[in-house]
């Protein structure tokens, strides 16, 4: 996930800030970079974790302080300016390094004071991130993803009645949400279901956390009554009116995406529809013979098996290197770009030292990378 990026970011950057102060190595920037460390020391709020839109900020300011330390330690003193200078000179060509920083400092406060406004008006409503999801018929897709891709389609496309529960897990920034929405996309998915229903649970922590309100999200997807965020209706009536609303669309689709957890109430999604004296699960809030499907993603593979069995799961691993380049060269392709504006030795050294067979992060950098040149 973007953010999860953003946070090992951020956490890389206030550690070499520490490190580059006590080697003395920023001396012509160090006011600039205490006012940037001072932002996310002091507003610790609202950087944990970083919002989505200061990833590209965060990933210059990374590269910078990455390429000081190293240029620095094999430089002599007298020549440490010129260095810095040229070093922050090639983050944003023909402009003055201590501007570029002043912009980003600017930018960052920007994103924080949009990130608290948004606190603030969005007060009392759901912490998920939940919505009928917006596929389009051409949506455009990476190759890289084609076979798990056809694999996901293939399943969801058989005529099996019964519920499909597939399960996707893998570490951070491994694209396993870009797959998902690839697979929406996908012209015979849409002819098959219902507009998908996108519950994101990344924000439930702990077990404790996994209860009825889940079941709220999904009904608030499919307007219902906003009110039953707020209200205590019980827990079996919203269950069967979930169910109710479901079964009439016949083929449901949802995603739980970024699942950390189960217990005892959510677990196991094939568990048929409650008796009179079962105990009450989410399962039952999900119709099992009108072939629906339910999609989940999760970095634990544990908790995929738990939900979904160990029948339909993909595992997506971090890629090679050939196809983190070649992934790369699709990015910048896909942003009108041609990847000759990009040297090979350039596209080398950013898979080795920055990517790390991460998609999201060749998918964030590439773009960056193509505009820098």
């Amino acid at each position: 996930m973007a953010s999860d990026i953003a946070e090992f970011l951020k956490e890389n950057l206030l550690n070499s800030i520490q490190e580059e102060r006590d080697l003395n190595l920023l001396s012509p920037f160090n006011s600039l970079i205490k006012e940037i460390e001072n932002e996310f020391t002091e507003n610790k709020v609202y950087w944990s974790p970083p919002p989505n839109e200061s990833l590209s900020y965060l990933y210059q300011l990374d590269y910078a302080l990455t390429e000081c330390r190293v240029h620095k330690k094999t430089s002599s003193s007298s020549s440490t300016s010129s260095s810095s200078s040229s070093i922050f000179s090639r983050l944003d060509q023909g402009k003055d390094p201590k501007t570029m920083l002043k912009k980003i400092k600017e930018k960052l406060v920007a994103i924080r004071k949009k990130s608290q406004e948004n606190a603030d008006s969005s007060s009392g409503l759901s912490s998920f991130t939940s919505y009928m999801f917006p596929t389009t018929k051409n949506s455009s897709y990476f190759s890289i993803f084609n076979d798990e891709i056809s694999k996901i389609v293939n399943w969801l496309e058989s005529n099996d009645l019964g519920l499909k529960a597939i399960g996707i897990h893998g570490m951070c920034g491994t694209g396993k949400s870009t797959l998902v929405e690839r697979v929406l996309s996908d012209s015979r998915v849409q002819d098959k279901y219902c507009q998908p229903i996108w519950v994101s649970l990344s924000d439930l922590t702990s077990m404790e956390e996994m209860d009825i309100r889940i079941v709220k999200e999904m009904l608030a997807c499919l307007n219902d009554d906003p009110d039953l965020l707020t209200e205590e209706p019980k827990d079996d009536w919203l269950v069967d009116k979930l169910y109710g609303k479901l079964k009439a669309q016949k083929k449901y689709l949802i995603v739980l995406d970024g699942v950390w957890h189960c217990n005892d109430w959510f677990s196991n999604l094939y568990v048929h529809e409650k008796g009179e004296e079962t105990k009450l699960l989410f399962s039952h809030a999900l119709p099992k013979d009108t072939g629906g499907a339910v999609i989940v993603t999760s970095r634990i593979k544990k908790v995929t098996e738990q939900l979904v069995g160990e029948r339909n799961l993909i595992h997506l691993k971090p890629l090679s290197d050939d196809k983190m380049k070649e992934f790369i060269k699709q990015c910048v392709e896909s942003e009108g770009k041609s990847p000759q504006t990009i040297s090979e030795e350039k596209i080398d050294e950013f898979v080795a030292y920055h990517c790390h067979g991460l998609p999201l992060v060749a998918a964030t950098l590439s773009d960056w990378i193509s505009q820098k040149k």
